[in-house]
């Protein structure tokens, strides 16, 4: 499903991000990517989803060459990743039913179709009773499940999350990794969450990798939190 060959990203600044990465992650894995500020967590995470290239190496995403795609094909390869972001970035005036459709919207799927997997995502993230409220009606970790919701409605081959539980409590953050859980296992969904919350790692063990300065420093297949302090 991903496949990352020696890929190292040196921006033009000169700071290597990157430092000759492999990594291969199988259809329907759900791994942690941890590390500190700086380790090259969100440049991995750019990389994944084509908004950045490499310097060098090969990157594949769900069958496509990320290295030779052409720029006018990002758009439909990005169909196959979902991101959620720890800031939410739901749309403020849209209700819950409404920010998940315009992601089905901007693709130009049928109405009917989109209707129907609305109905279908908002089940799976438990929001069915929220349909009509706007962002501001609904707690932090509501709104996450709407992001979340709005990622996967295009049912992506892949889900990246990048710290979805970083502005919620400990028990919201629960929720979220549960709903995680819950979408590896019914969508098929391949997921990689990047995430710096200890407590859940050792809770909820998976893969784990970490990274350090540009580089893989571990690579845990039964889970637990990883640190080099």
């Amino acid at each position: 499903m991903i496949k990352l060959e020696n890929v190292s990203k040196v921006y033009k600044t000169g700071t290597k991000a990157l430092n000759g990465v492999s990594l291969y992650i199988n259809e329907g894995e759900f791994v942690y990517i941890i590390g500190s500020t700086g380790c090259g967590k969100s440049t991995l995470i750019k990389i994944l989803s084509g908004e950045e290239a490499p310097s060098k190496g090969r990157v594949n995403v769900a069958g496509i060459d990320l290295v030779k795609i052409p720029n006018r094909k990002i758009p439909y390869f990005r169909r196959n990743v979902g991101v959620v972001y720890q800031d939410f970035r739901l749309l403020p005036k849209k209700t819950v039913f409404e920010n998940i459709a315009f992601a089905l919207e901007v693709v130009s799927k049928p109405t009917l179709y989109i209707r129907q997997r609305v109905r279908e995502v908002l089940k799976l993230v438990d929001l069915e009773d929220k349909a009509k409220a706007f962002p501001e009606q609904i707690s932090g970790g509501q709104q996450q499940r709407v992001a979340i919701g709005r990622a996967i409605a295009n049912k992506p081959k892949v889900l990246i999350a990048d710290e979805p539980t970083g502005n919620l409590d400990p028990e919201k953050s629960e929720e979220i990794i549960r709903l995680l859980e819950r979408i590896n296992k019914e969508e098929k969904t391949t997921i990689l969450m990047v995430t710096h919350d200890k407590a859940l790692v050792e809770k909820y063990k998976k893969r784990t990798i970490l990274l350090d300065n540009g580089f893989v420093v571990a690579d845990l297949m039964e889970g637990g939190y990883l640190s080099r302090e």
